[in-house]
Formats: structure tokens, C-alpha cells, sequence
């Protein structure tokens, strides 16, 4: 079993970050000075050792409905400690809308706790970031969406611990929440969990499609990452770390469940790495689009996850980025293993995204956007969904038209 990893000792083994010459700049980008993430199996176990920490005794839980098996080791943990388990919220909704993210403001703000625990995927993440923050300072999960619409931390620390290895919400700046009009994203220092605790061992259940989907999402964050505008040489180190990490192992941890603790350990440390990029990069275009697939799938009665709502547009972006990017798919290529023979770059990026596609196709049910209940038709709307995100367009590396958007599309409709 490896060690139990905190913070910069996370990249330990990265040759890019062995003379110790961009440590400063690693920890200014994660903002490590204020905060601590934790990797490794029986990290959970440490639970009760960051509530000490950051001085809680009162602590309260929120959890997905679907882990509360995992509810004994929190409490247990916990009164190692000294501190007491005073109430547990499984009332998380998949997608968490602006109602369900202020029901639960309204119950955290009554309850008398020191710190909260979010135990589960991203949802449960997304809801307790921003349901924190909006029962500190009032109103409705609605009135923060944006840029920095926070103006302070919550009342209560946050200590984050994923059940899936995908979303990275565990350490980013991000939330979504879905509103009357769509997916809404909100972003803020504030709502940054002040701990993550990625235990590996909370994701050995996970089914295989579930694996499927969140892996596909960390590696979109992490290929979308390094191919940014706005990532720079560590940004860039990091993201070859996650995917160093991800390619490799994605299948087997999907195939491997229990039976593969190694590929379940690096896919959440692919996921940890990427999802902190998240804050100081953020994704693009495959991201944009994914939207678009997204919004008009859930108005038809048929959603799509989001993780693999990317991996559907995924392919195609790789292709158009191809141009200005080819160097980091090639790389991402010669990771996964792919036989590269000394062929050309366009080669390697070819390859590259042929295996995401050829993934998605073998581990999830939706190999195309008609598997997916989308067709021809539905394409303008997506485009034009797809094409207001400027939030994520505009770091992409190459310009994306609306012909282009429509263009990728195209590629998986079948």
C-alpha cells in the first residue's frame, strides 16, 4: 500500500518537479497554502485527524444516498477523534438543482456544527459547495451564478471525500447546478473545499458503467487542460500526470472492480490531479459542446451523464485542435499504450481519438448521439447551446464556428 499523499507529495515521482525549481509556482496554483488534499487507500481513515485540525468537534454529514454504508467508518473516525457525528443530509438529488441546493442551505444554517462532511459523486459535492455558501450569506443558489459572486467563505469549513473518480469537485473552485434554463455553473474561491480526502477504497463498488462514465470525465479534464490557452508549463506537468495516470488504468478499473485495487488508485488520482486544474485552467470546447448534448437529452426525457456527454464530442475536438494541440494528444496517445510505431504526429492524434471513441462505444451505452436518442435534428439547438459557453470556447486552442460545432456533432451521429 503507498503512503498516504498530502498536497505537493501528490506529483512526487513527476520529473518535471524533481530539481524543486517550480514548487512555488505548484503551490501558488493549487493554492495549497489554504487548503490540504489527501491521497491514498485508508485516507478516510484520517478523517477524524483533519476535523482536529481544523478544530471541529460538531460535524455534519452529507452523503448520497447510495453510500450509507460508509456512514459507520465516518462516525467511527470521527469519535476516535473526539468529535461527534451530529446530523446526517441524504436528501442529494442527481444534477442538483437551484431548489434542491437550497433546501439544504436552509437545513445546514440551522444546524449547530463546526464543520461538514460531503461523502459521494459530484452532486453531493456540488450541492454542499454551493448550499454552504449560499446559507452564509442568504438569498438562493440562483443569485451566485458566474465569476466570484461570493464575498466570503461559508461559516462552515468544508471537508470533501469522492465516491467516484471523475468530477474532480472535490478540488476545484466549480460547481454546476441546474436551473430553469439549463446547467449553471458557479465559480468562487469560496466554495473551494478547505480539505479533500480521496480514498480510493470508496470506490471499489462502483459499477462498471458508473467507472466508465466518471473516468471519461477526469480524462476530458485532463485532455481539455493541457490542450488550453491558459495552461502553462506546470499546468501542463500536471495534466501529463493525470493522464499518466488514467490511460493506462481506465479499463481495467472498469473491468477489475475490487479485483484491480492499482487501476482504482491511479483513476482517482487522475481524477484529483485534473479536477484541480479545473480552478486555475478549466476545460474547453469538448466541454462546451457536451452541453449542448446535455441540455436537449434531459428536455427529452433521455439525459445523458455528462462524463460521457463529453466523450461523445470528445473525439471530434481532438481532431480540430489537432492543429495547435497534436503534440499533447500524441503524448496522451503514447500513455494509453497505443502503438505509435514512429508514425507522424497527426497519426498519434488520430489514434487518440479513435480510443475514446472506441471506449465509450465498448463501456456505455451511448456509442453515438442516435444510441443516445439525439439525431440530425437536433443538432441547431445543440450548436447554439453549445455555442453561448464562451466561458469554455474561449481558452480552446483553435476557434470553434458554429459549422465547426455542427461538424463534430455530425462525426458521432451514428
Amino acid at each position: 500500500m503507498k503512503p498516504i499523499q498530502v498536497n505537493e507529495e501528490l506529483i512526487g515521482g513527476c520529473e518535471f518537479f524533481a530539481t524543486g525549481e517550480y514548487g512555488e509556482e505548484l503551490v501558488d496554483l493549487f493554492k495549497f497554502d489554504q487548503r490540504r488534499v489527501l491521497l491514498g487507500e485508508g485516507a478516510a481513515y484520517h478523517l477524524g485527524d483533519e476535523c482536529t485540525r481544523l478544530k471541529a468537534r460538531r460535524v455534519f454529514l452529507v452523503r448520497d444516498p447510495a453510500v450509507a454504508e460508509f456512514e459507520t467508518t465516518i462516525r467511527w473516525t470521527l469519535e476516535r477523534e473526539g468529535a461527534e457525528l451530529v446530523g446526517v443530509y441524504d436528501e442529494v438529488v442527481p444534477n442538483p438543482t437551484v431548489a434542491s441546493v437550497d433546501r439544504f442551505a436552509a437545513r445546514i444554517a440551522e444546524t449547530d456544527c463546526d464543520a461538514v462532511v460531503a461523502l459521494g459523486g459530484g452532486s453531493t459535492m456540488d450541492t454542499v459547495k454551493v448550499g454552504l455558501a449560499v446559507a452564509t450569506e442568504g438569498g438562493s443558489a440562483a443569485d451566485y451564478f458566474g465569476f466570484d459572486q461570493f464575498a466570503a467563505s461559508p461559516r462552515w469549513p468544508l471537508i470533501a471525500m469522492p465516491t467516484t473518480a471523475g468530477t474532480g469537485a472535490e478540488a476545484s473552485r466549480v460547481a454546476v447546478v441546474v436551473a430553469e434554463e439549463g446547467k449553471q455553473a458557479v465559480y468562487s474561491d469560496h466554495i473551494q473545499p478547505r480539505v479533500a480526502i480521496v480514498d480510493p477504497l470508496l470506490t471499489s463498488d462502483l459499477p462498471p458503467v458508473l467507472t466508465a462514465i466518471t473516468g471519461l470525465d477526469a480524462l476530458g479534464h485532463a485532455l481539455e487542460c493541457t490542450a488550453s490557452k491558459k495552461s502553462g508549463a506546470v499546468g501542463d506537468a500536471v495534466a501529463r500526470e493525470a493522464l499518466r495516470s488514467g490511460m493506462p488504468h481506465i479499463a481495467a478499473a472498469v473491468e477489475g472492480g475490487r479485483k484491480n485495487p492499482e487501476a482504482r488508485y491511479e483513476m482517482s488520482r487522475c481524477s484529483l490531479l485534473a479536477g484541480m486544474l479545473l480552478s486555475p485552467i478549466n476545460t474547453g470546447a469538448a466541454h462546451a459542446l457536451g452541453y449542448g448534448i446535455e441540455k436537449i437529452s434531459h428536455a427529452l426525457g433521455k439525459p445523458v451523464p455528462h462524463g460521457t456527454a463529453v466523450a461523445l464530442v470528445l473525439p471530434g475536438v481532438i481532431r480540430h485542435n489537432a492543429p495547435v494541440s497534436g503534440d499533447k494528444y500524441y503524448y496522451a496517445a503514447g500513455v494509453a499504450g497505443l502503438d505509435l510505431g514512429g508514425g507522424s504526429r497527426e497519426a498519434g492524434v488520430e489514434l487518440m481519438a479513435e480510443w475514446i471513441d472506441t471506449f465509450r462505444r465498448r463501456y456505455t451505452p451511448f456509442g453515438s448521439l442516435t444510441a443516445a436518442g439525439l439525431g440530425e435534428e437536433e443538432i441547431p439547438r445543440m450548436v447554439e447551446i453549445g455555442m453561448g459557453v464562451r466561458r469554455l470556447l474561449d481558452p480552446n486552442p483553435v476557434e470553434v464556428t458554429a459549422e465547426d460545432a455542427a461538424a463534430i456533432y455530425r462525426q458521432v451521429l451514428q
